[in-house]
């Protein structure tokens, strides 16, 4: 019988980015931008297992360097572009079991773009989860009042735009973002819906709604850091020891 380990954080770092060449590991607050989800994952008491999936023998080498474990690359078929978090979860159940090593009995769910994250708002979360036995996930609030089109033209997705052109957002039901990270239990197999029927959340400081996807973003918030430390600094995690 396989033993299986308690939790995990994986960070999922592939190195085909369209939008930023090599956007993982560009330099962020002076570090490859992998490295703050790593640092993070060293300051959660909880945490067992720092893994760190890549297709990029660059990338592993840093992740190594930075204290994360890569036993293998992510397999080509799990890299793509259209790729998804359940491809990724798979490709590492399967080369676990084909080597014989543990599997991970619970995930947290660390993606390198967003590099800002409040430490005790992530052990409540766990906590939630650990209760419950049921995915949460870390949310970043945002504008409710949001927009999509067909044919060129304006389609408001909250029905209050169909009486009226403009509607107060404090008249709205709060709506969140979500991607800033995740507790859920690590599939048994393939599975489109890990996250479960019925998934909890947490609501994160605004602060750390920063997910770059661009250089314009890293350029601005790099300025808006440093101009506004004291704000920032609980949330940064440049160093593996608590700021």
């Amino acid at each position: 019988m396989i033993k299986r380990a308690k939790t995990w954080a994986i960070i999922p770092a592939r190195s085909g980015s369209k939008g930023i060449k090599n956007k993982n590991i560009i330099p962020f607050l002076g570090k490859p931008l992998l490295c703050h989800s790593i640092n993070f994952a060293k300051k959660l008491d909880f945490i067992d297992r720092i893994f760190l999936s890549t297709d990029s023998e660059i990338y592993k080498k840093i992740g190594l360097r930075y204290g994360a474990e890569v036993p293998f690359l992510r397999s080509k078929g799990a890299s793509k572009s259209e790729s998804m978090e359940e491809h990724v979860l798979e490709d590492i159940r399967i080369k676990l079991l084909r080597r014989k090593e543990e599997l991970p009995e619970n995930i947290l769910w660390l993606r390198p773009t967003n590099p800002l994250r409040d430490i005790k708002l992530f052990k409540k979360a766990f906590l939630r989860f650990k209760k419950y036995k049921k995915s949460v996930c870390i949310v970043s609030r945002t504008d409710p009042r949001i927009f999509t089109f067909k044919n060129k033209k304006l389609i408001p997705l909250h029905p209050s735009f169909k009486k009226k052109s403009m509607v107060r957002r404090q008249d709205c039901r709060p709506t969140f973002k979500i991607f800033h990270g995740e507790f859920f239990k690590f599939p048994n197999k393939f599975n489109k819906k890990f996250l479960g029927s019925t998934v909890y959340f947490e609501v994160q400081n605004d602060a750390c709604s920063i997910d770059i996807d661009n250089l314009n973003q890293i350029n601005i918030y790099q300025k808006l850091i440093k101009y506004n430390k004291k704000k920032y600094e609980r949330f940064l995690h440049t160093s593996q020891k608590n700021n």
